[in-house]
């Protein structure tokens, strides 16, 4: 069975792949859509880091409008 970090970077990759194209998107719009796809038992902070992570490498925005 995959680790939960795996799941949660597929999600993400999911999410952003569905954005593309988009300059900046919502921190709070988007840790609420992937807590409602993966159920993710991270932390909310390591969901963000990852999420900024990897937007980052796509050359995406993150908005912190937490």
């Amino acid at each position: 069975m995959p680790d939960q970090n795996a799941l949660v970077r597929t999600a993400i990759a999911r999410l952003l792949s569905e954005k593309t194209g988009v300059a900046v998107i919502s921190m709070k719009e988007s840790v609420a859509e992937l807590l409602a796809i993966s159920g993710a038992a991270l932390t909310i902070d390591s969901l963000q880091d990852l999420l900024l992570e990897m937007a980052e490498v796509r050359g995406m925005m993150v908005a912190l409008d937490l």
